[in-house]
């Protein structure tokens, strides 16, 4: 039993990032701080992503354990006490007997 909640990751895709020949006067070190800021963006939002998606998984199997109590409490059990009710008295009917 339980629930299985998905999580999500990030992955580098094998690209090759050439920051020696990005931009003259220092273009290139604002843009690889940009491309490390991006990254760090990317994976907080993923994990914001998983959380998203676990807390929606959680809520949905949160309502059927609910419903699947409210029909225990009042349907199931009522019928088996209503079962056990007339068991007993038909066992005290036949001592009667």
């Amino acid at each position: 039993a339980g629930v299985k909640l998905p999580v999500f990751s990030y992955y580098e895709t094998g690209a090759a990032t050439d920051n020696a020949s990005l931009g003259l006067a220092g273009g290139g070190k604002k843009i690889a701080a940009v491309r490390e800021k991006y990254t760090a963006l990317l994976q907080n939002l993923i994990k914001l992503a998983s959380l998203q998606t676990s807390f929606v998984t959680l809520d949905e199997a949160m309502k059927v354990t609910n419903r699947r109590v409210n029909a225990l409490e009042n349907v199931t059990i009522p019928k088996i006490e209503g079962v056990l009710d007339y068991i007993a008295r038909e066992l005290d009917e036949l001592e009667r007997e």
